[in-house]
Order: C-alpha cells, then sequence, then structure tokens
C-alpha cells in the first residue's frame, strides 16, 4: 500500500475530537481494533450517523449503568468505516474502535441524541498497532470452553488468520461476558493488564460451573 494513501485512513492523537456523538448500548463491548457492526432503525440514532458521517465519522460507544439514564465513565470512539442505506430506511454500518476515552459531560442535542465532551488523554497507546505478545492457542481454547459452556460454537479457522491485537478485541466482543466484565476488559490500563483481566474472567467462570457441577471434560 501505498505510504501517502495509508495515512489518509491513519488516526493521529491530534485528530481524535474533544466532543463525540455517544450511542449507549447495554451489554455492548467495543475495543480498539475491534470490529463492530450495527443496525440504526431509531430516528434520534440515524440522525447521529448522518451527522457524524458530515464530519470525522467517529461515535462513542458506552454502556448504561442502570436503568437511570446513568452511564459508564468509560467507553471507546468507533470509526464508521461503511454503511448502507436499506430499502426499509435502515442504516447498517460498521465500526472500527479507534480509542478509548473518559466521559465528562454530555448534552442532548436537537436531534435527540447525546453529544459528549471526552477526553482520550491517558490512551493514545490504543492507537498503536503494534503486535502484543500472546499465547493464541492458549487463549482460543480458554474461549472454546466458555463458549461451550454456554452453548456457543466458535469458528477457530477465521480466528487463525487475524493478528494478535483483533484477536484480543473480537473474542472479548463476541464473548456472552456480563457487562460488568465487559467493562473491566474495557477500563484494563493496558494491552498486557487486558490479556490478564480477560484470563481471570475465563478462568473463573470455568472454575464456577466445574465447581458447581463437578468435575466436566471441557475440552
Amino acid at each position: 500500500m501505498d505510504d501517502n494513501i495509508k495515512k489518509i485512513f491513519e488516526i493521529e492523537p491530534n485528530s481524535i475530537p474533544s466532543s463525540i456523538p455517544i450511542f449507549p448500548l447495554d451489554n455492548v463491548l467495543l475495543l480498539p481494533f475491534g470490529k463492530l457492526p450495527l443496525n440504526i432503525f431509531e430516528e434520534r440514532y440515524i440522525k447521529m450517523t448522518l451527522d457524524s458521517l458530515k464530519t470525522n465519522r467517529m461515535i462513542g460507544i458506552i454502556q448504561p449503568k442502570n436503568n437511570n439514564n446513568e452511564l459508564f465513565q468509560m467507553g471507546c470512539i468507533g470509526k464508521i468505516t461503511s454503511y448502507i442505506e436499506t430499502p426499509d430506511y435502515r442504516i447498517v454500518l460498521n465500526l472500527e474502535g479507534v480509542c478509548r476515552f473518559v466521559l465528562y459531560e454530555r448534552n442532548l442535542t436537537p436531534q435527540g441524541y447525546y453529544k459528549a465532551t471526552i477526553d482520550c488523554q491517558d490512551y493514545f497507546e490504543d492507537l498503536n498497532d503494534m503486535e502484543p505478545k500472546i499465547d493464541r492457542k492458549n487463549l482460543i481454547q480458554k474461549y472454546s470452553n466458555f463458549f461451550k459452556m454456554k452453548k456457543l460454537d466458535i469458528d477457530k479457522e477465521v480466528l487463525a488468520e487475524t493478528s494478535n491485537l483483533q484477536l484480543l478485541s473480537t473474542l472479548a466482543m463476541l464473548a456472552p461476558f456480563n457487562k460488568i466484565d465487559k467493562q473491566a476488559i474495557l477500563e484494563s490500563p493496558n494491552i498486557l493488564s487486558r490479556i490478564n483481566t480477560i484470563n481471570s474472567i475465563l478462568d473463573l467462570n470455568t472454575f464456577q460451573v466445574i465447581d458447581s457441577k463437578g468435575p466436566n471434560n471441557l475440552n
């Protein structure tokens, strides 16, 4: 790829805005370098998407804490990398995780969605695409055990084609963790901490099932 063309798509710290539209999604995790497909059908969020496409194509994904309109303090910026408008007036888009942010304040826009003041200063390392060292085989096996306990399948052939960064994001985003576990993964300070958090959550869930049902062969 031509380096000049590549630079057009790369995101630098100084290109990350201090104010972005936010999309609260319960039990949904977006991580840097992760890919999140979204089906947008509510009028306010269709307007949010169209407004974002006119500017920097960035939307903040963040989890609600409860049903009282409270949000967790940390979310992740996603960049719209593709979208289509459907015949039944929806927008189907793909977000790619860019960088985590801390939420400071939010204000309701006339279009009905929230726009928030954010800070990413402590998380610009998320933009680094350097491959971390991980025990891929062990991590995929742990996830396989966890998915099997949840009566779900995992496609190991597809995972074999992912980079280490993508693997860390993809599996954590796909796994049926609860919202607290997902938030813990998101809030892990760095890649190494995220790996340790994921391993701890997987080990704890596996142990709890084995402990309550007796030894099982999960492999």
